[in-house]
């Protein structure tokens, strides 16, 4: 039944989905930037030399192929980009400039609404944000120096918009994780993350 339910509505179903999203809604997704991200990539994301192992691998692993499983787009190299407070048009360009199957229709509620959550709930209920463990758990990528990074840059994006997260009942308990942590493994992981957005993007 779940094989049944899984065909249907993310191959059959999936698609004309978007479609309709894209039709109805896409000209104010186009326009939207829910987190106010105002950063753009460097040209580290370009080549796959931003230090981050995750996304380097995935970066070259798109510039080979032009393609990646959507987990890959969705929750390393979108995921990223938020967390790094890359400009929602900046995340949609490099998705269109990268891969095979861009089209406007495609991207547009990808990038904006699932990647991004720049249209603040017009597609997802909330945003696909995620810290190492997720990515351990769904890909083959061992433990090291870059699940610091990728975790400081998870709960930095956390605390700098902490009232969302209290106010949403599937993210809440984020914002209690955070406060019970110690202040000089958060000050840690804080500078971890600032030092890689630091060396990977700049103020638009």
């Amino acid at each position: 039944m779940n094989s049944y339910e899984g065909y249907i509505r993310q191959v059959i179903g999936w698609r004309e989905f978007m479609r309709g999203v894209y039709q109805l809604e896409g000209r104010l997704i186009e326009k939207s930037n829910f987190f106010g991200n105002t950063r753009v990539m460097k040209n580290t994301w370009y080549i796959g030399n931003t230090g981050l192992f995750p996304l380097d691998y995935s970066i070259k692993s798109t510039l080979k192929y032009s393609y990646s499983h959507h987990i890959e787009r969705l929750m390393i190299q979108a995921n990223i980009m938020n967390l790094c407070e890359i400009n929602p048009k900046a995340s949609y360009n490099w998705f269109m400039e990268m891969y095979i199957d861009s089209s406007d229709w495609v991207m547009t509620p990808n990038v904006y609404s699932m990647g991004m959550f720049a249209d603040g709930g017009i597609l997802a209920t909330k945003p696909y944000v995620c810290g190492s463990n997720y990515i351990r758990k769904m890909m083959n990528f061992k433990k090291g120096d870059w699940c610091d990074i990728l975790d400081g840059l998870f709960w930095r994006f956390v605390n700098n918009n902490k009232k969302f997260f209290k106010e949403n009942a599937r993210l809440s308990m984020m914002t209690i994780i955070l406060d019970k942590m110690e202040d000089d493994k958060k000050l840690r992981l804080f500078s971890l993350a600032e030092n890689f957005i630091e060396k990977n993007t700049s103020s638009k």
